[in-house]
Order: C-alpha cells, then sequence, then structure tokens
C-alpha cells in the first residue's frame, strides 16, 4: 500500500500544505479550468487507479500549474469526491436517457427500463466504477462518499416499493428498506462482475434475469412470462 493512502486531505503527496480553495462563485473562466481539472482526474484515474496519480500529474493533464489545482480543489481526495459525484450523475442520465414507456406500461416493465438504464450507465462508466469500488476499500472518506451515492438509490427504491404495497401489489411482509438493499445489491453487484470483473456476459439477456429475479422476489408478475390471457407461460 502506497503512503499516499493515509496523507490527511490537508497535505499534498509532496508534503506541502496548500491554500485553501477560492470560496464564491467562478468566473467563466474559473469553471473551464475546474471543469478541466475534474475531466483530466478522471482520465487518470481510470487509467493509472487512484495511489499512483497525484496533483501534478492532474495539473499537467489539464494544461495548468501546479499550484493552481489548489485554487480550487485542496487534495487529490476532494478532486476524487467531485469525480466520484460526476459518476453518479451519469448513472442518473443514463437511466433517464432509456426510451420512455407508453401509458399504462407495466410495474415489471417500468423495473426493467431501470435496470436496462442502471446496467447502460454501468457499462458507460465501468472503469471509473471499478476505480471508485477499490478506493472505498482503503480511504474512509471515499467510502463514505461511495455509501452515501448507494443510499441514493436505495432510499428512492424504498420508496417505489413501499408505495406499491400501498397499491396492494406486493406482500405487506416485505420490508421495503431490506429489500430495495438487497435488489439494488443484486443489480449493482451483477453489473460490477460483468463489467469491471470481466465475466461473460449479454447485455439484454442480464437485463432480462436480473428483472425476472427482482419481480419474483416481489411477488410480481413479469410480463415477459404472462400471455395476452394474463396468464402465466409457464403454466
Amino acid at each position: 500500500m502506497n503512503a499516499e493512502t493515509h496523507i490527511d486531505a490537508s497535505t499534498d503527496a509532496t508534503g506541502g500544505t496548500p491554500a485553501s480553495p477560492a470560496s464564491g462563485p467562478l468566473t467563466a473562466r474559473g469553471a473551464r479550468t475546474r471543469a478541466a481539472l475534474v475531466k483530466a482526474a478522471r482520465a487518470l484515474f481510470e487509467r493509472k487507479g487512484y495511489l499512483d496519480t497525484n496533483v501534478g500529474d492532474i495539473a499537467k493533464r489539464a494544461r495548468v500549474a501546479h499550484g493552481t489545482f489548489y485554487t480550487y480543489f485542496s487534495s487529490k481526495e476532494e478532486i476524487f469526491g467531485e469525480v466520484a459525484d460526476d459518476l453518479q450523475h451519469q448513472l442518473l442520465l443514463a437511466a433517464e436517457d432509456e426510451p420512455h414507456l407508453p401509458p399504462g406500461a407495466t410495474l415489471s416493465e417500468r423495473i426493467e427500463r431501470a435496470n436496462r438504464g442502471y446496467l447502460r450507465g454501468f457499462e458507460q462508466n465501468a472503469r471509473m466504477m471499478g476505480v471508485f469500488e477499490s478506493v472505498a476499500t482503503f480511504n474512509p472518506r471515499l467510502a463514505a462518499i461511495r455509501r452515501a451515492n448507494r443510499r441514493h438509490f436505495v432510499q428512492r427504491n424504498t420508496a417505489s416499493i413501499r408505495r406499491w404495497q400501498e397499491q396492494g401489489l406486493i406482500d405487506e411482509r416485505i420490508d421495503p428498506g431490506y429489500a430495495a438493499s438487497a435488489l439494488g445489491s443484486m443489480v449493482d453487484r451483477s453489473a460490477y462482475v460483468w463489467l469491471v470483473l470481466g465475466e461473460p456476459f449479454e447485455f439484454e439477456e442480464a437485463v432480462i434475469q436480473l428483472t425476472r429475479l427482482y419481480c419474483n422476489a416481489l411477488g410480481l408478475p413479469y410480463h415477459r412470462d404472462v400471455g395476452s390471457d394474463g396468464h402465466s407461460r409457464r403454466a
């Protein structure tokens, strides 16, 4: 393990103490510089990993002076947190970019759309997701960001499952929080195994199987398994 792992956020990799980032709104030029630093940091984290990337690397790739980095970020750890926040945004955008369903779409069709969107977003950001997972195992502050990002998805799904119970669609004995956590973990961990660890899979079949398992766990009919007469095709 690199010594940088345990460096406090107030000290950079060279041992110096950087100035605090400037506060207040950024100028247009400042916003461009900050965005260039974040873009450079992400590219380096993906290529070299967190431990082998340093502030000097990021500044050089962004084509700014080393000291300019500290105008916007106090440490490598802070800019990684910014990259992580953007990563969550990219996952949400991918889900929203999926084709909209027609009015009257079944609940299982909506779940399938969400699973496809998440898997698509993970696929588009797989290298950074792998780095994020790795860093969360040894950096407590960045692990907290990982937990917060996961909590966002779990809370959203918990609310959905609770609403479905109120509509009488799901067994009231199912705990919404546990169900959202377990089923979300199934989708997230499967994506990690397939897209980061490289276990073979076929995208659309993966979406179908994950959704079938999700629906079965909640006791919901899966539209692909129900015929036009409303009966199961497996009956």
